[in-house]
């Protein structure tokens, strides 16, 4: 065991010695949606591993970078809101709930990047790809629980509506 041990404070003594750069891994989220006068797909929230993005991303445009730990394949969840507007303070009154088609995975010093679009996510009624009304929920009542106050979220239909 002793000659592990010094190799490794040997590794360690020579990184301080040469500035070796502290690991740096991040996530970031790109919106590929396409900008359009009539139904901007703008990103209000996404949430990824231990991530949450609460900005608003606008179609085109790529999120600010944010650390996150290495991690395995997981779910992405992303919260559309049909023409907002993204610099503005309004609440959005309607949504559009998604769910990754696959798990994103990051290894140690990389940035992931999610790209958000109808290929690698799923529940856009608008371009046939629904989610499961239990996947919705999930998403809805755990995810995004927040912006669901008082909100019910169709699946079928992708409609938002006051809770009754």
């Amino acid at each position: 065991m002793r000659p592990l041990r010094s190799h490794g404070l040997a590794i360690v003594v020579a990184c301080v010695g040469v500035g070796c750069d502290t690991p740096s891994t991040n996530v970031v989220i790109d919106n590929r949606y396409p900008p359009s006068p009539t139904n901007s797909h703008v990103i209000y929230r996404a949430f990824w591993q231990a991530v949450s993005f609460d900005a608003p991303i606008a179609p085109g445009s790529t999120s600010d970078p944010q650390a996150t730990p290495p991690a395995s394949a997981n779910t992405a969840y992303v919260l559309v809101a049909p023409g907002l507007e993204p610099s503005g303070t309004s609440t959005p009154t309607s949504f559009i709930v998604l769910q990754s088609r696959d798990g994103f995975w990051v290894s140690l010093d990389h940035t992931l990047e999610i790209a958000v679009d109808d290929t690698t996510f799923a529940g856009d009624c608008a371009t046939g790809s629904f989610l499961s009304q239990a996947q919705a929920d999930f998403i809805t009542q755990r995810v995004f629980a927040q912006d669901f106050t008082g909100l019910s979220y169709d699946a079928a239909t992708c409609t938002t509506s006051e809770r009754t």
